[in-house]
């Protein structure tokens, strides 16, 4: 009787095993839940369980229980984050600030990359050009992180009479590392928001024609007039996201924000699992 429970237990092991070695890592194709985490080794780990290979991001502080989950992160630290206040500062200045916040990781295995902004206008882009070469030039191999609003912005949010001249922008002014940009679709009414496709093929042909990779930001909670999650509906944003050629996938969000009518994020306002992250 010993060896059909010897074979069962070393078939567990290899699945498990095959299951490690499979996982795929962020330079690979990046999975992030979107937003801050903090650095609770129990909290880490749940993300790595649920299938990220980004813990979002996290404080330099925190890096070592980022790594000791598996993980990697983007960096977020208050002297990197570039609003248009800061995309304004002159060069000696944003250099003494990329410097001090690269000296306390660099050279740490889990930073993936470091947080500049959310969803800029192209006014900053000239700034955000010069950050972006500062953190190339003090920690070659980390992405500086900018994510892009989607084609149903105004004119005067993008700061461009459309969303290619947005893009195409983008890409000649700041020089990123990849593209990053947000889309919600799934509505509340079962519907589509229209733009959805031709968002996925703007920002494709920007990264084809720059030779660079791209994200994209999809939902993973219920707010305004967003459809709750289902299973169906992340099959719909990933594969279609895949379909596109993207290489990387972030999800809004996963730990639901506490001010608003957000719910059903993967992990709820009081810590607790909901059905969206199994």
């Amino acid at each position: 009787t010993a060896l059909p429970f010897l074979c069962i237990a070393l078939l567990t092991t290899g699945v498990l095993a095959m299951a490690q070695e499979d996982s795929v890592p962020p330079e690979q194709f990046a999975i992030l839940p979107w937003g801050g985490t903090p650095g609770d080794p129990a909290v880490l780990e749940e993300i790595r369980q649920c299938g990220f290979n980004l813990a979002g991001f996290v404080s330099p502080a925190d890096l070592d229980a980022v790594q000791a989950a598996g993980l990697k992160a983007i960096v977020s630290d208050g002297l990197c984050h570039v609003g248009d206040a800061e995309a304004s500062l002159d060069d000696a200045e944003i250099t003494r600030r990329v410097e001090e916040v690269v000296a306390k990781v660099k050279g740490h295995p889990a930073v993936y990359g470091y947080y500049l902004r959310d969803e800029p206008s192209s006014a900053p882009f000239p700034g955000l050009g010069k950050w972006a070469a500062a953190f190339q030039k003090a920690d070659p191999q980390a992405m500086p992180y900018i994510n892009l609003f989607p084609n149903y912005a105004s004119p005067q949010q993008l700061g461009a009479a459309d969303y290619d001249e947005y893009l195409q922008k983008f890409v000649a002014t700041v020089k990123p590392r990849f593209v990053s940009y947000d889309h919600y679709a799934l509505m509340d009414d079962g519907s589509l928001r229209g733009g959805y496709f031709q968002n996925l093929e703007a920002v494709r042909r920007v990264a084809l024609q720059s030779g660079l990779p791209f994200w994209n930001i999809v939902l993973s909670n219920a707010h305004f007039h967003y459809a709750e999650p289902t299973e169906g509906g992340f099959r719909f944003q990933a594969y279609t996201t895949l379909a596109y050629g993207a290489r990387g996938i972030s999800y809004f969000t996963y730990f639901a924000p506490r001010i608003g009518n957000y719910r059903l994020a993967p992990i709820d306002q009081f810590g607790n699992r909901t059905a969206t992250w199994d």
